[in-house]
């Protein structure tokens, strides 16, 4: 029985650690996914702002206003025409049929004057991405592409030689159209460093809680352990009162560790105590050595069995003023306690 209870434990401990680990494992992943959205998400939102600052640098407003006599007429509430005055035949002629709103139609315009001015500079728009990046602490690898976006012919691109072209992944894949024919694309690859950095902290509290419960567990264990070895030292019934076995003439009182008979209390030490209490309860009936040897000195009572034939003999000796009092040896089984 006591095998029994001990193997349960055992095995409650073991699975509420592994019970422990199997959600830490689980939060940590699900925490990773979410730090590597975030970075996502703020990546994403740099590459907008920088593509405006490499226009703003390629070409200021001022410089596009003076490279030509360029006016803005109104052709009615919705339509609006711009024209670019340069020598023939390079006025250019812009009128707002496709339908939109006036201030859409002006960035639009603009954008395409910056273009036919000065093409976009792919390597000045990657270090504005990369300066913006590392202002937000993400250190990631990317590469910015110019497209046609009827094709999809790349026209330009930011990778150099040396480097390794990031795999695309559409969930990291930033895309964004700069006119009706071009688009611009930046291929992201944030590495697992960077998200673990990110969510060191929450790492370390996260194993500090953990270590800290499974230190719970295996402190409760050892506790469970120890109360019932100070049980077994000190016996009792199962109601919890003490109890006192008659022994011929002898009083055996196991809860005080002592034996009275013919004058004379003789104290017992705790494995006589524990002994004698375990023959008394099963008196009449042979009590096994291995139990006995388990009870006593756990699983690894085998190396003790010379120990327990001393204890036997001391006990014999101690009962030995009362003739009728016997401890028998039942060879190849155990012990019987009798009175004649």
């Amino acid at each position: 029985m006591a095998s029994i209870k001990k193997n349960t434990r055992i095995l409650f401990t073991i699975a509420g650690i592994v019970c422990v680990l199997a959600s830490q494992v689980f939060w940590l992943q699900n925490a990773c996914q979410i730090t590597r959205r975030h970075l996502i998400i703020e990546a994403k939102d740099c590459f907008a702002p920088a593509y405006k600052k490499e226009q703003t640098y390629r070409v200021p407003f001022l410089n596009i206003i003076n490279s030509g006599a360029v006016t803005i007429e109104s052709c009615g509430t919705e339509e609006v025409q711009i024209i670019r005055f340069c020598p023939e035949p390079d006025t250019v002629f812009y009128s707002n049929v496709t339908g939109l709103s006036i201030e859409n139609f002006l960035n639009r315009v603009f954008v395409d004057l910056r273009e036919q001015i000065t093409p976009i500079n792919i390597d000045c728009l990657a270090d504005l991405y990369s300066g913006m990046l590392f202002d937000k602490d993400i250190k990631a690898n990317f590469v910015v592409e110019r497209f046609n976006t009827t094709t999809g012919e790349i026209l330009d691109s930011s990778l150099h030689p040396d480097k390794i072209q990031p795999k695309e992944d559409p969930e990291m894949t930033i895309v964004m159209d700069i006119s009706e024919t071009e688009s611009l694309r930046a291929v992201l690859q944030i590495p697992p460093g960077v998200i673990f950095r990110r969510m060191s902290v929450t790492f370390f509290f996260s194993t500090l809680l953990t270590v800290m419960i499974i230190a719970c567990i295996c402190f409760l264990y050892a506790f469970g352990i120890k109360k019932n070895t100070t049980d077994k030292s000190n016996p009792l019934n199962e109601n919890g009162a003490s109890r006192t076995f008659a022994i011929g003439r002898y009083t055996f009182n196991p809860a005080r560790n002592e034996l009275c008979g013919f004058g004379e209390v003789i104290q017992l030490n705790k494995k006589e105590n524990a002994i004698l209490f375990m023959l008394c309860s099963q008196y009449g009936n042979v009590v096994e050595r291995s139990v006995l040897l388990e009870e006593n000195w756990g699983k690894t009572g085998i190396i003790y069995t010379r120990s327990l034939d001393t204890y036997i003999t001391k006990l014999r000796k101690h009962l030995k003023k009362e003739p009728s009092v016997q401890i028998l040896t039942i060879k190849g089984a155990g012990y019987k306690l009798i009175e004649n």
